[in-house]
């Protein structure tokens, strides 16, 4: 029923209530390694229950394994966001 009632052309999307993790956190490239750790332990400690991609992957295939999952959260950690400071918080 979950899946007939919360699911689009990309996959499942989990109701954030149910869902089997609420965070996908996606690190991409070297520089950010450190900060991406530094933030899934933040949000483990807090009791968010995360999916870490570390993964020696393209970005393109760390995205689209973060769709498939339909985890409703997903936090990127990069290289290029945080050369301006920033992560990326995307819904699913």
């Amino acid at each position: 029923v979950i899946v007939e009632k919360f699911a689009d052309d990309k996959g499942l999307v989990w109701p954030e209530n149910i869902a089997p993790a609420k965070v996908y956190l996606v690190q991409i490239g070297s520089q950010s390694r450190a900060t991406a750790d530094e933030l899934y332990q933040k949000l483990q400690s807090a009791g968010i229950e995360t999916i870490y991609d570390d993964r020696d992957e393209r970005p393109g295939v760390k995205f689209a394994d973060a769709e498939l999952l339909g985890i409703p959260y997903r936090v990127t950690v990069s290289d290029r966001l945080l050369d301006d400071g920033k992560w990326e918080v995307s819904t699913r």
